[in-house]
């Protein structure tokens, strides 16, 4: 084949262009710190990277699900922190009243706490997560208990429905996070009215203390609905501590398909700025050669 100096200029030419490609790739990865720049530059790498960052949103959703539920199951625990000092210290009240050596007059006087510890109560059903009543099911604009002052047995009525409220913890677990306000607090309202109600309209000790048991009842139950909460915190912090590692891991993995070894990359430029800077010469010599022979 008959090689012509246009020929040799043409690819002296191609050479250089491609040679400067290759500069600017690595110019651009040293400036940015990734492997690709544009979805055409590596679409394997582009794929899995999209794969890693749909993962992480995944796991981040799931991170500010868990956030959600343990706020909510802490408000709940404190609730029921709350709740079962008022009860117990009703309890107490209540043994104190049931004493015959107590005068009407007497028992009246502690009928003026018992009715400030109902009205605690009812307040501490009505907690609350930002705008939201934690024991309302999902009627969570709606104040769980109203007053409504109908006699022994029916002073409170519920307000909230009895639908759970639940969280997507990872791709497995969904949690009810919520109680039901109903069954947590409507007995253990009632109960406190109706101390107050024997109290205040002169009942006897015997009578009075018949009411013990309801406490007792009570605090048992708050204690269980308290370690039900607990377990419930102890698997969401589990949860959490494996989303966290798990997020740690992505990320790696993701860093590792699209960033950039810089000093990998310094190497190779250096090596490309010589390569570039040889094609340079060896052209200019070709161009000269060829001047010469269109001079002639």
């Amino acid at each position: 084949m008959r090689v012509t100096n246009s020929m040799m200029v043409r690819n002296m030419l191609d050479h250089l262009q491609n040679n400067l490609g290759d500069l600017n790739n690595l110019n651009e990865q040293l400036s940015s710190g990734k492997l690709f720049q544009m979805p055409s530059d590596a679409p394997i790498k582009v794929a899995d990277s999209m794969n890693y960052k749909a993962q992480l949103n995944r796991n981040n959703q799931f991170q500010r699900n868990l956030d959600q539920a343990e706020n909510w199951l802490n408000t709940t625990e404190s609730a029921l922190k709350s709740g079962t000092k008022v009860i117990q210290r009703a309890r107490e009240l209540t043994i104190y009243a049931a004493n015959d050596s107590m005068t009407s007059d007497d028992r009246k006087m502690v009928a003026k706490e018992m009715k400030e510890l109902r009205d605690e109560l009812i307040d501490i059903s009505n907690a609350k997560l930002g705008d939201s009543y934690i024991f309302s099911g999902q009627k969570t604009k709606e104040k769980p208990f109203e007053v409504i002052n109908g006699g022994i047995g029916n002073y409170v009525q519920y307000q909230g429905d009895k639908n759970g409220v639940k969280r997507r913890l990872n791709e497995n677990v969904e949690m009810q996070v919520n109680l039901d306000g109903d069954e947590v607090f409507k007995k253990e309202i009632e109960a406190l009215n109706k101390i107050y109600d024997d109290l205040d309209s002169g009942k006897s000790g015997e009578e009075i203390g018949d009411n013990l048991n309801a406490m007792d009842t009570a605090i048992n139950n708050y204690a269980e609905l308290r370690s039900e909460v607990g377990g419930k915190l102890q698997r969401t912090g589990n949860i959490i501590n494996r989303l966290e590692a798990n997020e740690v891991h992505l990320r790696d993995l993701k860093s590792k398909n699209e960033d950039a070894d810089l000093a990998e990359v310094i190497t190779e430029l250096k090596m490309e700025e010589t390569v570039y800077r040889a094609s340079l010469a060896s052209g200019s010599r070709i161009m000269q050669q060829s001047l010469v022979d269109f001079i002639r």
